[in-house]
């Protein structure tokens, strides 16, 4: 039985939903009255990925999944606020999901308790005494894990609650990994329903077969949780969580979303389990969408900039030798609101240098978007904020459905030749 958030879905929120469809997507669940917005803003024939022939693994397992319905394809998209929001990502992982099935909603980390904004479709609240470190706070103490943002109690009995709310898609579940800190000092967690009944409790016994995350499979499907830290012993003093993955059960595809509002390559590779804990999500594809913020330090680049990119990008690698990767530049954006930023173009230049030597896939935003200058456009579209830097809904929306395009571009040739 489906638990309902205490936030109950309005019209207003419905329509605002709608501001993330793609252009050319009708549910029958919208009014009538709301209509997806068509804009002109980018040359199709440039959409596309490039060196795409690298993706040829990545192009099976989804043939795979589409011949007999049956396996699993997860995908981790990594980067900065522009990804926090979940506004493009939300439309990238619900096309992949009608085209190849919905296997769950996936990685989500409990933002709102820690301070800062989540997806429209998560609902987290919290009792008190929780503190939070968002990974680009790379001296504070807490370690950052997957989720790319931490959370640490010291009160037995804390609890987090985690609900999905998604009013278009059912992202209800029936499998839990949660990723916390696991060493003798570290609280246990018992997983609750909305009813408050336990249905799980996982240890922190170091010596399980995992570092750091457990799975655990609820007797029901649900689309509310809370975890609550037990200590059965006094020596065992805080909890740190690092995120959680929810799973349904069924065959499609998993589209883990992570995004750190200010984060760069560097914060990335700083973090001390993120790479690591990554395996547990079996990537089959990474993408990388970071470079906004290196750029805002222009003059200035870092130049370990292409260091940076290699660091991570080895990695992911190591802990995930089956998975590949699309690298994308950062779209042009403003300096101080108003003034161009001639930082985005020499950062997107250094991705694209290293994807093309190292024969990684890439999606060059930067160019699809309309290159020098296009942020003017953009925000003339009112696709662009006043800030100059982040989208509104309707333009992450509409980037969204660009780079679900440009994959399913190369998808589309290579099933052909591939499997005639």
């Amino acid at each position: 039985m489906r638990a309902r958030c205490r936030h109950s879905v309005s019209l207003g929120l419905l329509l605002l939903f709608s501001m993330l469809l793609p252009a050319g997507y009708v549910y029958a669940q919208l009014p009538p009255e709301v209509n997806a917005r068509t804009y002109t803003l980018v040359n199709p024939d440039e959409n596309v990925i490039q060196n795409a022939g690298h993706l040829d693994d990545f192009f099976e397992k989804l043939i795979q999944l589409k011949s007999t319905g049956k396996g699993k394809v997860n995908i981790v998209h990594i980067g900065d606020s522009h990804i926090q929001a979940d506004y493009l990502t939300s439309v990238v992982r619900k096309d992949f999901q009608r085209e190849f099935g919905n296997a769950g909603r996936g990685l989500v980390v409990p933002l709102r308790v820690a301070g800062t904004n989540e997806p429209l479709n998560i609902r987290t609240s919290s009792s008190p005494g929780w503190k939070s470190k968002r990974g680009i706070y790379v001296r504070q103490p807490l370690p950052i894990g997957v989720g790319g943002v931490t959370l640490n109690t010291i009160q037995p009995n804390a609890r987090i609650t985690i609900c999905m709310s998604d009013p278009l898609y059912d992202y209800s579940f029936n499998a839990v990994t949660l990723f916390y800190q696991k060493d003798p000092q570290s609280f246990d967690f018992s997983i609750q329903d909305s009813s408050g009944t336990e249905k799980a409790i996982l240890t922190a016994y170091s010596g399980e077969p995992f570092a750091n995350y457990s799975r655990v499979l609820l007797p029901a499907s649900t689309n509310q949780i809370t975890l609550q830290a037990l200590q059965p012993t006094p020596d065992k003093k805080q909890a740190t969580i690092f995120g959680v993955n929810l799973e349904n059960g069924k065959d499609g595809v998993l589209y883990h979303a992570i995004g750190v509002n200010g984060a760069k390559y560097v914060h990335y590779n700083a973090a001390l389990y993120f790479a690591k804990q990554t395996q547990a999500l079996q990537p089959d594809l990474f993408i990388i969408s970071l470079g906004t913020n290196e750029s805002l330090d222009y003059p200035y680049l870092d130049k370990t900039f292409d260091a940076q990119i290699n660091k991570l990008v080895q990695a992911l690698s190591a802990y995930n030798p089956q998975a590949r990767f699309i690298l994308v530049t950062p779209p042009d954006s403003f300096r101080r609101k108003i003034n161009h930023n001639p930082g985005i173009e020499a950062v997107r230049d250094h991705i694209v240098q290293y994807a093309v030597e190292n024969g990684l896939a890439f999606w060059d935003m930067y160019k699809v978007n309309g290159g020098k200058y296009s942020a003017s456009e953009w925000k003339m579209q009112g696709l662009l904020r006043a800030d100059g830097v982040h989208f509104s809904k309707e333009g992450y929306a509409y980037q969204g459905s660009l780079l679900f395009e440009a994959i399913m571009k190369s998808y589309k040739q290579y099933v052909p030749l591939r499997h005639p």
